[in-house]
């Protein structure tokens, strides 16, 4: 069987990111790099009707000092029911001074499936990251989502968010991680407590974490909802 997987690698060269490796097999796919101003874009998408019993997905990157990488879904994917657990591992180094966006489309996991997703991202010194994650569970799905973050050798977040198949919940939950930030710069995270008041279809929480970093959680019934706040939301962070 092929594997599922997929490989960026992006650095800069005068002043733009350039990606320098794209390989995926598979069912993963990659588009060309677009330019998004100095930053570079990568659309992910994966082929077949979704994630089915016991599909296993990896993608792991680099982003080198001074480059921007942006790595975005293409649509919504569904995880289909089935006896074993669909697992979709990533793995992210972002260098010195670099950043890297990952922009999640929703998630929606049937009734009957389960979906284990896994990040791991390790940022070295000056490094900044901005993740959003977006899960929509219908009730008898089973979901764990994991988020682990080092700063060179110190723990930065540990999250995980797990939901049972016999839990009542069913709602689509949405996570906005920012790090690096704000820092000491207090009227940002004013800037995320206005926003989300706008919001009446969905609940937020905003926290501030140790070293100034930000993690919001959304839920609500829509999955649209919940993107559309998520959206929002990192948008106020347009000054970091």
């Amino acid at each position: 069987m092929t594997a599922n997987t997929l490989r960026l690698e992006a650095h800069e060269r005068d002043g733009t990111t350039v990606v320098g490796t794209i390989r995926a097999g598979g069912l993963l796919r990659a588009s060309r790099a677009f330019a998004e101003g100095a930053a570079a874009r990568v659309v992910v998408s994966h082929l077949g009707p979704g994630m089915v019993r016991g599909d296993a997905f990896a993608s792991s990157g680099r982003v080198a000092p001074g480059a921007h990488l942006i790595v975005a879904g293409q649509m919504a994917t569904r995880v289909l029911s089935g006896p074993d657990p669909v697992i979709n591992a990533a793995r992210w180094v972002v260098e010195r001074g670099a950043r890297l966006d990952v922009i999640a489309e929703p998630t929606l996991v049937a009734s009957g499936a389960s979906y284990d997703a896994r990040l791991a991202l390790a940022l070295e010194p000056g490094a900044r990251a901005v993740v959003t994650e977006l899960v929509r569970r219908e009730r008898g799905a089973a979901l764990r989502v994991a988020m682990h973050v080092m700063r060179g050798e110190r723990c930065a977040l540990a999250d995980v968010l797990a939901l049972g198949a016999d839990d009542a919940e069913d709602a689509a939950i949405g996570t906005l991680t920012v790090f690096h930030a704000i820092g000491g710069d207090e009227p940002c995270l004013d800037a995320l407590d206005r926003e989300a008041d706008l919001h009446d279809e969905v609940r937020i929480g905003i926290g501030r974490l140790r070293d100034g970093d930000v993690l919001v959680r959304i839920t609500g019934r829509s999955a649209w909802a919940v993107r559309e706040a998520l959206d929002r939301l990192r948008e106020a962070l347009t000054t970091f």
